[in-house]
């Protein structure tokens, strides 16, 4: 890479883009001419200079946006970016509260430290997003509950991609209204880091991570674990959960071809309180994630081949009623002790309760795909072919044969279903002067829905050297999950008859960018069609998923930062404002997922520096969502009406002291100690407060 300053006398360093193909958005480097500070949530290019100087010009940082690469400032899509710097400044510990930040995320946790989130984008519902790690596809077919089930800690993460709008021509089927790519950590060092940490609630947890590099063939071990016994109160309790993620990543060069290998297992378990029906607050989840994928590329002048095989497996056990806690009870009380107030009816609930459920999927997939370039511009044509397993005691048709539950003793799987799916996708991009267009259609066949085709354009147009507008339209389509489909239970019905969901995007807006100053806004608007949404009738109890005829979500997001310059009090102020608004055409149901969403949301971020090597980042957080709950009463275990969400605003705060090898950060959470729901009945923690220390040694 050509490292130099064009009219000026310093020589820059390239920090932190490098010529690395990334599984999404390849950010490769140009002819950059001066430092970069990392990216940050509202644009996919951040520059900042590292030396005072009155005259800087640059050449852009390419990102593929599309099936084929193309330019940040050219593109019409909007990227949000958090990178390695960004990541370590967050008073955050896991990868769910990262993304907290991004103005057009909804991220809706039932407990902490990432057990459990439903990540939305643009109104959308956290089954329309769909969740990469390096490029592969973590979806969940049982439910979307479960996509952020990542076999990676928030210390192996580089870098976090954000695609906001519809992906199907960049990803094929599921990424409806957005995806979010995880990118881990660079292999080709040779170093260790480790942490350790602590805080209230009996929190505490460590990482550790090895990198190391022979010749052409570099390796990356990570592992992690955290525990808590959870936000305990007179009123809230079965919030304590562990956590264990192991993660293997390697890479092979040569004459060939490049070839890189990645592996990982997690298992979470944690108490859900009331996540699923504020009946039953004993609720207890355990979750076990099996990943592994190996990609092939082999580049030339002209083209580019690249093979992808993946495969994930999901287990996980759900229990109604937590067996620890009820096994050796003669009755049940609010906190499982002898000491508080009873509670009538559940245990005795419980003694017709039929047995904990039990999921097992299987998800096995491989894709080729070829891109050319020619003095025509870049194309890219390739077919994916994936296949879909789920084994069950709840979900699909019945088995002739049931069978026992890996690692349980109890469990015996009676219900089970498959489907295949195939997506066959084409698309050209081309320059014409100041103007970009990109174009493409794939077509997805599935083995238990008719097919759906999706087509799209995207165009941008270079108004000035800093000012870039842009338009598209693009289809989307999501298909239904199996929980959609087959899930009975006390509250809920599926409905087997569904048929997968469609929309129709718009979206226009303008990109300003200079040396130091980034900002965006955007406007946009989604005509879904079928739309599946769990619904119920105000005289009813159950829920059911139907495909609600018509939904119209329309938006516009403002985004600005300016990173100042080495040496000022202030390091970087951010702020990002995004309101939604969903207008339903389908009778009067009562909405559990579609129309419960952010209307409002604004981020405002200051990063400063203290004295020396100590400096602080706080993050301050405004949300106002749209819709309802219906409040329960634990103590009467009655329903008593609908309650509008409450908006909330939350301040979270990092004090971080650095030097070149450790690092010691102070988090605070919460700071004010706000009381907000984000979801139903569930109270979520007031202020937590933690503290932890990194080392990174090279060797």
């Amino acid at each position: 890479m050509n490292r130099k300053l064009l009219n000026t006398k310093k020589t820059m360093t390239f920090k932190h883009w490098k010529n690395t193909g990334w599984s999404i958005f390849n950010s490769i480097g140009k002819h950059i001419i001066f430092s970069v500070l990392p990216l940050t949530y509202f644009s996919a290019a951040t520059f900042t200079l590292e030396a005072q100087t009155d005259t800087v010009q640059m050449q852009e940082v390419r990102i593929n946006s599309s099936r084929v690469p193309t330019l940040y400032s050219e593109s019409a899509r909007i990227i949000y970016t958090i990178d390695k710097k960004d990541i370590e400044a967050m008073p955050v510990q896991s990868l769910q509260d990262l993304i907290e930040y991004v103005a057009n995320i909804d991220v809706r946790q039932r407990g902490n430290e990432g057990v459990q989130a439903d990540i939305s984008i643009r109104g959308g519902n956290f089954d329309q997003t769909l969740i990469l790690l390096n490029g592969f596809k973590l979806n969940d077919v049982q439910t979307g509950h479960h996509n952020m089930n990542l076999p990676v800690s928030i210390n192996d993460i580089e870098k976090i991609e954000i695609l906001e709008g519809p992906g199907n021509r960049v990803f094929g089927i599921n990424a409806y209204s957005g995806a979010i790519n995880f990118i881990t950590s660079e292999t080709n060092q040779k170093r260790l880091k480790a942490g350790i940490f602590a805080g209230q609630h009996n929190y505490f947890g460590g990482n550790v991570n090895i990198s190391h590099t022979v010749k052409n063939f570099s390796n990356y071990l990570s592992s992690s674990y955290k525990q808590s016994d959870g936000y305990l109160t007179d009123s809230i309790n079965n919030t304590d959960f562990k956590t264990l993620n192991l993660f293997y990543q390697s890479n092979l060069e040569s004459n060939f071809a490049n070839i890189s290998l990645q592996a990982g297992y997690s298992d979470k378990s944690f108490g859900a309180n009331s996540f699923y029906t504020p009946k039953y607050p004993w609720q207890y989840e355990e979750t076990k994630t099996t990943f592994a994928a190996l990609k092939t590329e082999k580049s030339g002048a002209h083209f580019n081949l690249t093979h992808r095989i993946s495969y994930r497996r999901h287990q996980d056990r759900f229990e109604l009623f937590r067996e620890d806690k009820f096994k050796h009870v003669g009755k049940y009380f609010i906190d499982g002790t002898d000491t508080a107030k009873y509670i009538p009816g559940i245990f005795e609930d419980w003694n017709y309760y039929p047995g904990h459920n039990y999921h097992l999927t299987n998800n096995l997939s491989t894709e080729l795909k070829f891109n050319l370039y020619t003095r025509a511009g870049k194309t890219a044509i390739g077919g994916e072919y994936s296949f879909s397993e789920i084994k069950s005691n709840v979900l699909g048709d019945a088995l002739d044969n049931p069978e026992n539950v890996p690692g349980e003793t109890n469990g015996i799987f009676t219900k089970s279903k498959s489907r295949n799916n195939v997506n066959i996708y084409a698309e050209h991009l081309i320059k014409l002067n100041k103007i970009n267009v990109s174009g493409g259609a794939s077509m997805n066949i599935n083995s238990q829905f008719k097919q759906n085709f999706s087509g799209g354009i995207d165009l941008s147009y270079a108004i000035s050297q800093h000012l870039k507008s842009f338009v598209s339209a693009n289809q989307s389509a999501r298909l239904p999950t199996f929980t959609d489909l087959y899930y009975d239970g006390p509250t809920n019905k599926g409905n087997p008859d569904l048929q997968p969901e469609t929309a129709l995007n718009y979206e226009a807006g303008f990109k300003y960018f200079n040396t130091n100053f980034r900002s965006n806004i955007s406007v946009f608007r989604r005509d879904g069609k079928n739309t599946i949404d769990w619904v119920r009738l105000s005289d009813t109890v159950d829920w059911q998923p139907l495909n609600i005829t018509e939904l119209t979500a329309t938006g516009a997001e403002l985004a600005g930062e300016y990173n100042f310059l080495p040496g000022s009090f202030f390091k970087h102020i951010g702020f990002s404002y995004a309101y939604t608004t969903i207008v339903k055409k389908s009778g009067t149901y009562i909405s559990k997922y579609a129309l419960d969403y952010l209307k409002h949301k604004a981020v405002l971020t200051v990063e400063h520096n203290i004295y020396k090597k100590l400096s602080a980042n706080w993050k301050i957080r405004y949300e106002d969502r749209e819709g309802s709950y219906s409040l329960y009463d634990l103590a009467t275990r009655t329903y008593s009406g609908e309650q509008d969400y409450k908006p909330y605003a939350l301040t979270d705060l990092r004090i971080l002291w650095k030097s070149k090898k450790y690092e010691i950060y102070a988090d605070a959470s919460n700071l004010f100690n706000v009381d907000y729901h984000e979801f139903g009945n569930i109270t979520m923690p007031r202020r937590w407060i933690k503290v932890g220390i990194r080392i990174n040694l090279g060797y």
